[in-house]
């Protein structure tokens, strides 16, 4: 490997946080705090009533946040929430 490409790579993996959570800047301002409270075990409707919009708009927001961390449930939005 020539030094160039070798302080590409090291580039690369410097601009990961620590904790692996780069996934986490995808997301909203607004999805993260709703991230943040389904780790903390709220319903749909929970959510809603904090945060004072729409449960429908909760659900839409949880589908994003779905497909930006590339996850198919509440639990492996979570789990990668919590880095594991």
């Amino acid at each position: 490997m020539s030094s160039q490409i070798a302080r590409k790579v090291v580039n690369a993996f410097q601009k990961v946080p620590a904790g692996g959570n780069a996934f986490l800047d995808k997301l909203s301002n607004r999805e993260a705090e709703i991230l943040e409270l389904l780790a903390k075990g709220l319903l749909y409707k929970e959510i809603a009533h904090n945060l004072g919009i729409a449960q429908e708009t909760v659900r839409k927001h949880v589908y994003h946040i779905y497909e930006k961390l590339h996850v198919n449930n509440r639990v492996e939005a979570v789990n990668k929430y919590f880095g594991r």
